[in-house]
């Protein structure tokens, strides 16, 4: 990954498991785990990248909006998160003028 967007500093105890996502689970050796992240721009949700890593591996680079998505989201119609949240106010709103 050429620029995390984030930084994270998971700490416990030597032996601690962290499970990043559904596929991925590492057992910590050291007192703390440090590892690069970022956010998917469709769900918000942050990815942990391992070092190394291909680019396939945690994710991949929406062509619509040219930024870095989930595994899940990848495959998805482009709505960053932003443009639903816009959305689900926009919706409040109209059903608070018709009083629903």
């Amino acid at each position: 990954m050429r620029n995390p967007q984030g930084y994270a500093t998971i700490i416990g105890g030597s032996g601690t498991v962290a499970n990043f996502d559904k596929l991925r689970c590492e057992e910590i050796h050291t007192d703390s785990f440090e590892v690069d992240t970022f956010s998917c721009v469709h769900c918000n949700r942050v990815i942990h990248v391992k070092p190394m890593a291909p680019m396939d591996e945690f994710g991949s680079m929406c062509r619509n909006c040219m930024k870095m998505t989930c595994p899940t989201c990848a495959a998805g119609p482009c709505v960053p998160f932003l443009k639903r949240i816009e959305a689900m106010e926009q919706r409040d709103y109209v059903r608070k003028q018709y009083g629903v």
